[in-house]
């Protein structure tokens, strides 16, 4: 039997004047003007709505198209469950949907921060990412849905740190193989659960690894490999394999560095996302220059920006979206600094943090802190106390742990110096970090 068109939707978009496209673009808006972060909705996932093929949307979703409609969600023409419906009213018992009372909620980044931390860490699991069914079958759509709510983890991630992520990660984890044993699936959503089992311990490996727990960072990838060679997705072995990579350069194994990413790339040779092989063309600098070989890391680093050049319109993978030029340049930076030309990295990060994207919260606090690092290895240590001033100002509305502790090195050796101009950051520091 073919879905039923929702014309109820239909017919509110006809009346606000919205396509599919804008109608996508409206609700990221709103999602992030209820949520705090822009939301990943897309003008096929739009089509999906109108066709009937897709009947019970995200609750992320269905409370955008309440706010960009101005009405109840049983004018949206969805199939609302009794729990989803409890859903929409805990989330509107918290004022979030009210009229005029969105803007007030949003009084600051840190609060919005804390509040959402606080959901994670009590009501994430049924709020955030999709309930999975108790019993009979386990579908696609399932999986789908799982799928979207591990995205929005990279996007919280990307904005804020993800310090608590790997637990939450690893405690869906925990619910999707739960559910694995008691439900019943076909081959092919066998295989993506695997894929998207290996995916969730990927993230979570990653989480783990920014916190700086790098033994649960290493048991997480090692687990997120045994899911990709059960779903057999090399793309996902060669994400993680990144992760691994990034990691053992942290850890200072320089050729262990360069040998896992060129692994990733040999078995990704065909048909790999080329912000992919920018990234690994960047580890690959990374573990050259560690070694202090910089002829080798300058080919990497042309590589991996003949890369980003062919990126094209396309839409890419949430865990890859961080991978542009801004980016690469700050990969540059640090594999200078490796080789000892200060100067250059600070020239290099500086160009970099002009490309950001300002919703990468994160990683803009990472790269203020190794700016200062920069601006201290070139003899600057006015400029470098300024940089890491800014990066103060980020810091209680981000949750990064292993760039706080660079910066907390970073206050030691500046504080060591005993000059004038690092008194001030350095009572600063003390003060907020002391609070």
């Amino acid at each position: 039997m073919p879905p039923t068109p929702n014309t109820a939707l239909k017919s509110l978009m006809d009346e606000n004047g919205l396509n599919a496209r804008k109608l996508a673009d409206s609700l990221n808006s709103a999602e992030e003007r209820l949520f705090g972060q822009p939301g990943n909705a897309t003008d096929r996932q739009v089509r999906r709505w109108l066709s009937g093929e897709s009947t019970s949307p995200h609750l992320h979703y269905l409370a955008a198209m309440m706010t960009v409609f101005n009405v109840p969600a049983d004018r949206l023409g969805f199939t609302l469950t009794d729990s989803r419906r409890r859903q929409l009213a805990a989330l509107g018992d918290g004022s979030t949907l009210a009229a005029g009372t969105t803007s007030d909620r949003l009084e600051s980044d840190s609060v919005l921060r804390r509040e959402f931390m606080i959901a994670a860490t009590g009501n994430l699991l049924s709020f955030a990412f999709a309930p999975l069914p108790a019993s009979g079958r386990i579908g696609m759509s399932d999986v789908g849905r799982i799928r979207e709510s591990v995205d929005r983890l990279h996007a919280v991630d990307d904005a804020y740190g993800g310090q608590q992520l790997a637990d939450i990660a690893e405690t869906y984890v925990g619910r999707i193989e739960d559910a694995m044993g008691r439900c019943l699936y076909g081959p092919n959503v066998e295989k993506a659960l695997y894929q998207v089992l290996g995916e969730l311990r990927a993230s979570a490996g990653w989480f783990a690894f920014d916190s700086g727990d790098q033994d649960r960072a290493g048991r997480n990838f090692d687990a997120g490999l045994r899911g990709a060679l059960l779903a057999g997705d090399r793309m996902l072995q060669a994400r993680i394999w990144s992760y691994m990579s990034r990691q053992s350069w942290e850890l200072g194994r320089a050729m262990e560095t360069v040998t896992i990413a060129r692994a990733a790339l040999e078995a990704t040779r065909n048909g790999r996302d080329q912000r992919l092989s920018a990234l690994l063309h960047g580890r690959m600098a990374l573990g050259y220059a560690a070694g202090g070989e910089g002829a080798r890391c300058g080919a990497s680093l042309a590589r991996a920006e003949a890369c980003l050049d062919r990126v094209g319109d396309g839409d890419t993978s949430a865990w890859l979206a961080f991978v542009g030029p801004g980016e690469l340049l700050g990969t540059a930076a640090m594999a200078h600094m490796d080789l000892n030309k200060p100067a250059l990295a600070v020239q290099q990060e500086e160009q970099g943090m002009a490309l950001l994207d300002p919703k990468f919260r994160r990683n803009r606090f990472a790269k203020l802190v190794h700016l200062s690092e920069c601006h201290l290895g070139a003899g600057r240590p006015e400029q470098a106390a300024d940089t890491a001033g800014q990066a103060l100002d980020l810091y209680e509305s981000v949750n990064c742990p292993r760039w706080a502790v660079r910066l907390g090195r970073f206050r030691d050796g500046l504080a060591g110096l005993g000059l004038p101009e690092s008194a001030a950051f350095v009572e600063r520091y003390d003060e907020l970090t002391t609070t």
